[in-house]
């Protein structure tokens, strides 16, 4: 009896019906598929004190995991190609988690060429997962945000394995880190994006379709609720929202091409029905901008410790400073002039780099970023 039970399109389907083979983002969508479910158990190796070089080892083992190394590292000459050509309310991101799937399958391929002697093939990993993790920023802001959280997944690996790999390697991976953090333009294009979407958005809403907005158990349904009731309101409230979402933008790109620009501030517009807009329209961009501004100080931190371990493998002693190591712009906080510091760990053959943090807005305490991370209090 043939049965009528349809089977679910795979993501790579769901999104490229035809695959062009020439797209490194089918690549990701492909191999997410193939890690999906009991294949591999990979979300069991991945859970947290499961994976150690003998089980990593032992998953690798699986000519099916070797696989999908090689479909990875076939994606370095790829461009990547977003399967979206525009946004609306309705577009689902499925494959935003398939990043992030894929990202900590690099991560482990890491660790386990790192454990067991491949430096250069851990290099070539580090490249590939970059890429990847780089990819979806530009596409929508949800895409940028995801982009940090995988990015940030693999510079934590790489300042644990730093120990592990050789100096040339650890060479390109710190120009790979540096070149990273310098490409802020993918940022800009996202925050664009969203505010483009935003104002059409709100150029569509009327007093018949504003009040669809709010739930049925939104605190807020009485005032979209007086606001649609209300076109001059409604008109009032929209053209605030426009101006806010403008100059919250400038201010974002401005930050962007200048990080020492930025404040930790929260801004909000005036009109307090365009607060209500824009509260449920429109992300918060400052707060966004914060997370990428975390994530370069991270990657420029990352690719000096890299750069202090090459010199430590070569010298056989540490560097006296991080100059001796980088040029002297590369070795400043990001958003200010004061120079990032190197600390030695007395008693240790360890060190690690120290940055006063992004910051912090009125009554919150800055956060010191180290590389590698400080351990928190259990």
């Amino acid at each position: 009896m043939r049965s009528n039970r349809q089977e679910t399109p795979s993501l790579l389907k769901q999104l490229f019906p035809i695959p062009t083979g020439n797209n490194a983002w089918e690549v990701v969508c492909d191999v997410a598929d193939k890690l999906t479910g009991d294949l591999l158990k990979f979300e069991e190796l991945t859970q947290a004190n499961k994976a150690n070089i003998s089980s990593v080892s032992r998953y690798f083992a699986d000519s099916r995991a070797r696989q999908l190394v090689q479909l990875l590292l076939g994606t370095e000459r790829m461009p990547f190609v977003s399967p979206r050509t525009s946004v609306n309310l309705e577009t689902l991101f499925p494959d935003l988690a398939a990043f992030r799937k894929v990202v900590r399958f690099v991560s482990v391929a890491m660790f386990h060429a790192a454990g067991t002697g491949r430096s250069r093939d851990c290099a070539r990993l580090v490249n590939v997962g970059m890429r990847i993790a780089l990819a979806p920023a530009s596409d929508v802001l949800i895409g940028a945000l995801v982009s940090l959280a995988c990015q940030s997944l693999l510079v934590r690996q790489i300042a644990i394995l730093a120990p592990l790999l050789d100096a040339d390697d650890l060479d390109s991976i710190a120009k790979v880190l540096h070149q990273t953090g310098a490409n802020r333009d993918r940022y800009a294009t996202a925050f664009q994006g969203e505010c483009k979407y935003f104002i059409s958005i709100v150029g569509e809403l009327n007093t018949s379709n504003l009040s669809d907005l709010a739930g049925p158990d939104d605190d807020d349904r009485r005032q979209y609720l007086e606001v649609a009731g209300n076109k001059s309101r409604l008109d009032a409230a929209k053209s605030d929202a426009l101006d806010f979402a403008r100059t919250e933008l400038a201010e974002v790109l401005r930050c962007l091409a200048n990080p020492m620009r930025y404040e930790a501030k929260v801004l909000q517009p005036q009109n307090v029905d365009a607060r209500l807009i824009a509260g449920i329209l429109l992300p918060g961009s400052m707060p966004s901008l914060r997370r990428v501004l975390v994530m370069l100080t991270e990657l420029r931190m990352t690719a000096l410790y890299c750069s202090a371990w090459a010199y430590r493998k070569r010298t056989l002693t540490w560097p006296a400073r991080l100059d001796d190591i980088a040029p002297r712009d590369l070795c400043k906080e990001v958003v200010s002039d004061k120079a990032l510091v190197l600390e030695k760990s007395p008693g240790f053959d360890a060190i690690r780099i120290r940055s006063e943090g992004i910051p912090a807005a009125d009554g919150q305490q800055r956060q010191v970023i180290t590389v590698p991370a400080t351990p928190k209090p259990s």
